[in-house]
């Protein structure tokens, strides 16, 4: 009875041995799992925090350097506009010095040249690197090896995780003009937004008068002087060729003109005024921002009528009595002092947003 009973502890020790073992076992495969977790919680999440440090600085880089873009694109005139080939150093400079002055995960950044591109950027087919009359820039902030060096890890490491290249890309571009800064505005005629409607506006001519066909697709407008008539129209005519009337600043989308209506013909000999005034001598040419209103060409635009952008036309020519015409051609891809974010009717605002993120 004595060795049977000493045999049964035996194997009772050895049970539990065995039971000691494997929660043993269990134990550490739980806290390499724990750790795992760890590592992928804080890792993971340090790792976010450093791209979108990252991403800030892509975003503060771009808007820059196409601020920079839009700045040199304020002092050309529109023939200098059209075949301007931009020095890609002028503005990498800038954005580089911006990614200098910012840090990611502890460390500031320097962006490489060859991660600053130039070019054009259209909603429908996105960013396309050129130098020639650009509008955009994008720009790549990198933690990776061989650029700042990748983000080093903490728990990750016994997993055998040291380090984690991260990235990422902004692109901000000069899009359509939502904005009129005071002054900007250079005569009180809009064009209606059904002219923008065509297949092709750009450098196409449009009669500012006759009105109410499409060819003749606009308004006069008393800017925001209520009420609107003949002369009052006069009046703003005669002291914007004096350069004595500051035309107010406007919103696309906000702002409300007034407009006349009908064919105001006692206009005229001012109007030919402020053309003599403004156009150059050299070509008979004039550059004139106007704003573009919501209404049909066919419709008679009279009273409170809402902007909803802004256009740039060319005028040519303006002819009194018997005739009473102005002719003016609509001209794109021109870049105005002002906000960007709008529709695009040809004309760019010169201060920049941002448009892709691009990776």
């Amino acid at each position: 009875m004595e060795r049977i009973e000493a045999g049964m502890q035996r194997r009772s020790d050895s049970a539990g041995s065995s039971e000691k073992g494997a929660v043993a076992v269990m134990i550490a495969f739980m806290i390499v799992t724990v750790l795992g977790f760890a590592a992928l919680a804080v890792d993971v999440g340090y790792m976010m925090v450093a791209r979108n440090e990252l991403q800030n600085i892509a975003d503060a880089s771009a808007l820059a350097a196409a601020r920079k873009l839009g700045v040199l694109y304020e002092g050309m005139t529109h023939t200098e506009q059209k075949s301007y080939v931009c020095d890609p150093a002028v503005l990498a400079d800038i954005a580089q010095e911006v990614a200098l002055n910012n840090q990611a995960a502890g460390i500031a950044i320097d962006v490489d040249f060859s991660d600053i591109q130039v070019g054009i950027w259209r909603p429908e087919s996105g960013f396309s690197a050129t130098l020639n009359q650009p509008d955009a820039v994008r720009v790549t902030a990198r933690r990776q090896a061989g650029s700042n060096g990748p983000v080093g890890t903490f728990f990750a490491q016994i997993l055998g995780i040291d380090t984690v290249p991260v990235a990422a890309c902004a692109t901000a571009a000069l899009t359509g003009a939502s904005t009129a800064d005071p002054g900007t505005l250079d005569m009180p005629v809009g064009i209606a937004i059904q002219w923008f409607n065509k297949a092709e506006f750009c450098d196409q001519p449009i009669k500012f008068y006759p009105t109410g066909t499409l060819e003749g697709c606009a308004g006069w407008n008393t800017f925001i002087d209520s009420p609107s008539n003949a002369s009052k129209l006069r009046d703003i005519l005669r002291q914007l060729a004096q350069n004595t009337y500051t035309s107010p600043e406007a919103f696309a989308g906000q702002t409300f003109f007034v407009f006349t209506g009908g064919n105001v013909a006692s206009a005229f000999d001012e109007m030919r005024q402020l053309y003599e005034a403004k156009r150059n001598p050299a070509t008979g040419e004039w550059r004139a921002t106007v704003v573009v209103y919501d209404m049909q060409c066919a419709d008679n635009p009279t009273g409170f009528i809402r902007i909803v952008g802004f256009a740039t036309a060319i005028v040519t020519g303006v002819k009194t009595s018997p005739s009473n015409e102005i002719t003016a051609k609509v001209v794109c891809d021109t870049i105005n002092e002002g906000r960007g974010g709008g529709n695009y009717y040809g004309t760019k605002g010169s201060i920049p947003g941002l448009v892709d993120k691009c990776l």
